[in-house]
Formats: C-alpha cells, sequence, structure tokens
C-alpha cells in the first residue's frame, strides 16, 4: 500500500487547495499533489473520500459529484489545517466528473478498512498514515445516500465539526476523537430525513462507539 501503482495514474487533490485563494483566505494549509506522487505525511489526522461502490457514480453522475466534493471541501475546511482531507483524482481538473474520479484508488482504501459497499459514500479520518500497515484509530462516517442527501449531512456534520472547536490547534488524541463524537451525536439528532441512513463508527484507544440516527419520525 506505500506505493501508488502505475496503473493507478492517480492525481491527489486536497479538498482546501481545488480554489487557492478560497482556502488560504480561511488560514486553511494549501496542498496540492500531481498524480504519482503519495500522500504527504506530518498530519495529525487524515480524511479520505471514499465511494466503495461504482454503481454509485453511475446512479447519481457528475452532478452527484460535483454536490457532494463542495460539501466534502467544506468539510475540509471545518476539521482545520493539520487535519488533512483527500480526494483522489484520475487527472487534474477544475471540478470531479464520473471520469476523471479514481474509484480504483478509493476501492484499495475500501478493502483496507473493510467497508461495506452499500454504506457509500464513506468518510474516513484516521490518526495513522493512511499507507501504513497497521489501521490505527480512526472514524468511518457512512452517509449511506444519493448525492444530494449525502451531501446535506456532510455539511451538517462539518457544522457541527466546527461549534465543538475540533479546528483548534493543541488538541491531543483523546480530546479530538471527543469532540468527533460530540459533533456525530449532535448531527443524527436531526430530525433531517437525509440523516435517516447514516452512521458514524469510532473504533480509537480511547472511545469506541457506534452512532446512528434514529429515524422515530415519518419521511
Amino acid at each position: 500500500m506505500g506505493k501508488l501503482s502505475n496503473s493507478t495514474g492517480v492525481a491527489l487533490f486536497f479538498t482546501a487547495a481545488v480554489i487557492a485563494g478560497w482556502s488560504q483566505a480561511r488560514g486553511q494549509a494549501a496542498s496540492e499533489l500531481m498524480p504519482m506522487q503519495q500522500i504527504p505525511k506530518n498530519y495529525d489526522t487524515w480524511s479520505l473520500f471514499l465511494v466503495c461502490n461504482p454503481s454509485w457514480i453511475v446512479e447519481n453522475g457528475d452532478r452527484g459529484i460535483a454536490d457532494l466534493f463542495r460539501a466534502y471541501k467544506a468539510f475540509g475546511q471545518a476539521i482545520g489545517p493539520k487535519n488533512l482531507a483527500i480526494w483522489f483524482w484520475k487527472e487534474p481538473a477544475m471540478s470531479p466528473t464520473m471520469d476523471n474520479t479514481d474509484i480504483n484508488r478509493m476501492s484499495e482504501y475500501c478493502q483496507k478498512y473493510q467497508l461495506t459497499p452499500s454504506d457509500t459514500p464513506q468518510v474516513v479520518a484516521t490518526t495513522r498514515h493512511p499507507d501504513d500497515a497497521e489501521l490505527g484509530d480512526r472514524v468511518v462516517a457512512n452517509l449511506n445516500g444519493n448525492a444530494s442527501n449525502s451531501a446535506h449531512a456532510l455539511t451538517d456534520l462539518a457544522d457541527q465539526l466546527l461549534k465543538t472547536g475540533l479546528n483548534q490547534s493543541g488538541l491531543d488524541n483523546g480530546d479530538r476523537w471527543r469532540r468527533v463524537a460530540t459533533a456525530g451525536s449532535a448531527a443524527l439528532s436531526s430530525v433531517a430525513c437525509y440523516f435517516n441512513k447514516v452512521s458514524i463508527s469510532i473504533k480509537t484507544s480511547v472511545l469506541n462507539a457506534e452512532i446512528s440516527h434514529s429515524s422515530d419520525h415519518s419521511c
């Protein structure tokens, strides 16, 4: 897992770097990787956006990918400059499409983190570099919906992360994961129907929890 294969032809663009001015104006670290470069080190956490079910791409199309990508940029901003949010491309582009989103590269991490394809799209946040052999502490947000619902859920989760102060510097791992759990619980307490299938799995040394939406209302 340490090196990217030639057949993959991956370009990794970090969500904070898609529009450099947008990122820098808010103090977010802007990073951009060209094809064949590895995921950088020296971050507190890495958050990978993953579509583990190729049929989701087909069903939602270019517009769905773009909607979800915009929500993911907001998520990347919410987690702060020492926590890197990652989007996988096949080649550089102004916006994501079905053709330039690298599903093959995503699937490698879907398998590594043993994600369920039917729960796609998913965001995996980990304190261990994604290419390390050990998985390390991690949180998985299973958005489990179409593009519109997933984008709404991810945006609301990003709002809650900001409210908990997760983007502050100097947090230790225990404090960081507790804030993630607080944000997840607050987001999933919403009566919004787009949370009905969303769940969050937290597997860390200080906290293990499964949080799901309580759908006690009709949608």
